[in-house]
């Protein structure tokens, strides 16, 4: 009773927004996002990691890329909750593929592919543009707490996209079942680990990175494909791009050396392509605050 006393005003809510076109969400999420800078150490954070990533850009060049993330931030949410739902029934309006990515991505339609995202641009409808490509992809993803929200996500997913969302908890199994029926598997590798991470650069600086991905790559010998979608500064249109870190291989040992040189190409394709467009990253996420032992040791 309480799960759903919880979930009647944010329902609401949402209906309220759904109603809204597009020239008003926009603005109105900005605004929204824009309060995260109210919180000191998220400031700190973003200030931080952007001093990393673009030590040649001034202090205000990088202020002025937070304030555009926190806009950013907001508009995911929105597109997470709104317009995969509004748009899906006239996707290819909405959805454009850079130069060869809808050929690139439709190739490995039945053969699997492991497509990793980083929290940049619009992941959703990333992710979810490979539903209609036929690639019937599947997002390992904490489910909310909330029956009745995470009911609603499930749903929105699958029946409008084709989308399979797994729960992440006891998802590898899972996940290497559907690679080896020929299914995609949509992971996004930018989060701090706390589990068993594995130290590999990020933007110059080490950082904690869950060794899943480059796992699941390595034992079934999956091509892995880094993926995004830029969101036009006006305009309800997302570019989807995709690169090819590596093809399908043979089978290899999910040794310490390997996962790290996998998880290093997927790290340096992924910099690459937010680097083009910083503001729509989520700077704001503390990806450095667990250290390696050999800095504790230092310290």
């Amino acid at each position: 009773m309480l799960a759903w006393l919880l979930y009647l005003p944010a329902k609401a809510l949402l209906l309220l927004f759904s109603l809204f076109p597009y020239v008003v969400l926009r603005p109105l999420a900005s605004n929204i996002g824009l309060l995260a800078l109210l919180f000191e150490r998220r400031r700190r954070v973003g200030c931080e990691q952007l001093a990393c990533a673009f030590p040649e850009k001034s202090d205000h060049e990088r202020k002025q890329i937070l304030r555009a993330s926190c806009k950013s931030i907001a508009m995911s949410a929105i597109e997470a909750m709104i317009l995969t739902r509004r748009y899906h029934s006239r996707w290819e309006k909405h959805l454009l593929f850079a130069d060869g990515a809808r050929a690139t991505l439709e190739s490995y339609r039945g053969k699997g592919g492991i497509f990793v995202q980083a929290h940049f641009g619009s992941f959703e409808f990333a992710g979810a543009s490979l539903g209609p490509l036929g690639l019937e992809p599947a997002f390992p993803m904490r489910l909310p707490n909330n029956y009745y929200m995470g009911r609603d996500l499930v749903a929105n997913r699958k029946n409008g996209w084709g989308v399979e969302i797994i729960n992440r908890k006891g998802a590898v199994r899972n996940l290497l079942s559907r690679l080896k029926d020929g299914k995609a598997v949509v992971i996004a590798t930018d989060q701090s680990a706390h589990n068993n991470p594995i130290f590999v650069p990020w933007f110059g600086k080490l950082a904690a990175t869950e060794r899943a991905t480059a796992s699941l790559a390595l034992k079934v010998g999956a091509p892995v494909i880094t993926l995004w979608a830029v969101r036009h500064a006006t305009k309800p249109i997302w570019t989807i791009d995709c690169k090819v870190v590596r093809e399908a291989t043979e089978v290899q040992a999910a040794s310490d050396e390997n996962v790290y040189n996998l998880c290093s190409e997927i790290h340096a394709s992924l910099e690459e392509q937010i680097r083009l467009v910083p503001e729509q990253y989520l700077w704001i996420h503390d990806r450095y605050r667990i250290r390696p032992d050999s800095e504790k040791n230092n310290d």
